[in-house]
């Protein structure tokens, strides 16, 4: 139980309007071309993906007046260890017969015994822009959609961290990690399997604690 005296009513008044303000406003939008560099450029880079997801996610928390997760580095290290083990096993599951990270609690407890609750939403994708819509199926990975018969591209990290995190919202279950007030940080990664089946699968992991 918490609990909060104000002597002055107007300085209640003030407060509350602060404390809406703050929870309600968005994320500066991200800026810089390294988001808009395909995905098979040189290694992942994991903190600019878990950026890149952190501001589409945090979009939607503002716009239901919710404050905005943070990024720290045990929820960023438990998403990174599930996001590389299911690349390695080929395994999309939140379960992974890996000693040490079976599953969301052994991970996190690897990273931290500071935490009271935890969730995790995970992803499995396409190197390319397939995103459902129809597409000619080449063998020399030159994809084109359907209907407008232009080049499939590869993902971005931006269009990447940004179809996960759509997806993710359309989906109540997942959405509900999201825009919990349970959690106030979040971390994000994924893996490439350029074996996969239409030029390159993608595993990512979305890790959230409280």
């Amino acid at each position: 139980m918490i609990k909060s005296i104000f002597r002055n009513p107007f300085l209640l008044v003030f407060f509350l309007l602060i404390t809406t303000a703050a929870r309600a406003a968005c994320p500066a939008p991200l800026q810089g071309s390294a988001y808009d560099r395909q995905i098979t450029s040189g290694p992942v880079d994991q903190a600019l993906f878990n950026s890149a997801v952190l501001y589409y996610t945090n979009n939607i928390r503002c716009t239901r007046g919710l404050s905005l997760f943070a990024s720290t580095q045990d929820v960023f290290g438990a998403a990174i260890t599930q996001a590389l083990n299911m690349t390695r096993t080929r395994t999309y599951s939140h379960n992974l017969n890996v000693a040490g990270a079976r599953d969301l609690r052994q991970r996190m407890h690897a990273q931290t015994q500071s935490f009271r609750a935890a969730g995790e939403n995970i992803a499995k994708n396409f190197v390319y822009v397939l995103n459902g819509r129809p597409y000619i199926p080449a063998e020399n990975c030159a994809f084109r959609y359907l209907s407008t018969r232009q080049p499939v591209p590869i993902h971005t990290y931006r269009s990447l961290a940004q179809e996960l995190v759509n997806s993710w919202a359309s989906s109540p279950a997942h959405l509900a990690n999201i825009t919990s007030r349970k959690y106030n940080r979040m971390g994000a990664a994924f893996g490439l399997d350029l074996q996969g089946q239409l030029c390159g699968e993608v595993y990512a992991s979305q890790v959230f604690a409280g």
